[in-house]
């Protein structure tokens, strides 16, 4: 017996489209889903970015993705009888156990300020370290009355040329519990008495998912680390919207 040849039928275009939505939603849904295995077994959680501070603008940092602030980093800009300060502070938010590593000094003549660490690469952020100074800044630009003679204040300042690629120290609280973590940032001085003058652009920041576990600053690779990018799969994964 002989059968007739079968015809090839050609799908609807609105079939086709519907098809291929599907598959691309079933392949995002792993992807998804790999990246939140990842998360669960990883000690350290990184997040890629690229994020500059602006004057009037706080620049939020939630380091473990859950929709809540754990820091914030600022530029201000102030203008008072003793002069002009254009200044960048970081700061915990979200909650009052939430701190930066830092110092508290002595300017002379009676004031004290706190003043955050920028930390090289390397630095083992933990327990140890000092989290008790309150509302740290990072670099000053002080500039007097009149003229444009200024000052330079701050560890972040680097003698007036800026700092690039050191860390901050985070200590923050997940769920009642102490978690340390970093942010990098490099930090440029413009000495023109201006807006944003001084300005810190922020490339990543990370944590260490262990309780009161320390962690190393810069360290993004190794087998217990899982990389994050902002605006991606994986971050959505992670509760990023």
């Amino acid at each position: 017996m002989s059968s007739a040849p079968r015809k090839k039928s050609r799908l609807s275009d609105s079939l086709n489209r519907q098809l291929n939505t599907y598959a691309q939603v079933a392949c995002a849904a792993g992807v998804s889903m790999l990246a939140l295995a990842g998360a669960s077994e990883a000690e350290v959680v990184y997040t890629e970015t690229y994020q500059v501070t602006h004057t009037g603008a706080p620049l939020y940092i939630d380091l473990n993705h859950d929709g809540i602030t754990d820091f914030l980093l600022r530029t201000s800009f102030y203008v008072g009888t003793g002069g002009t300060d254009i200044g960048l502070s970081a700061w915990g938010d979200g909650n009052a156990d939430n701190a930066v590593a830092g110092r508290r000094f002595s300017s002379g003549g009676g004031y004290f300020f706190s003043a955050a660490y920028a930390l090289p690469a390397g630095a083992r952020i933990g327990p140890k370290d000092n989290f008790s100074v309150p509302f740290p800044f990072m670099a000053v630009e002080h500039f007097n009355r009149v003229g444009d003679q200024y000052s330079n204040l701050g560890a972040w300042a680097g003698e007036g040329k800026g700092v690039k690629d050191r860390y901050l120290g985070l200590k923050f609280v997940i769920d009642g519990e102490v978690h340390y973590g970093w942010a990098r940032l490099s930090v440029t001085l413009g000495h023109q008495r201006q807006f944003d003058d001084v300005s810190g652009t922020l490339t990543g920041y990370a944590y260490e998912t262990v309780p009161d576990k320390p962690i190393i600053a810069g360290r993004i690779t190794g087998p217990d680390v899982i990389t994050v990018q902002l605006e991606t799969l994986g971050g959505l994964a992670l509760g990023r919207k």
